[in-house]
């Protein structure tokens, strides 16, 4: 349960948002930082729309 809560797409598009508003405000090298662990995560875009099917 708490594995699906984790992966879900509306945590994952939270995390995204909180990211890129942290992105705003701190410096490039940590910028790749917090990419890279996105990235681990499995977020791969900063965007919000829907995936096309």
């Amino acid at each position: 349960m708490l594995k699906d809560l984790i992966l879900s797409e509306k945590t994952k598009g939270t995390i995204a948002i909180i990211a890129a508003v942290v992105m705003y405000f701190t410096p490039d090298y940590i910028d790749a930082i917090i990419q890279g662990l996105l990235g681990a995560y499995g977020i791969t875009e900063l965007t919000l729309r829907e995936k096309k099917k």
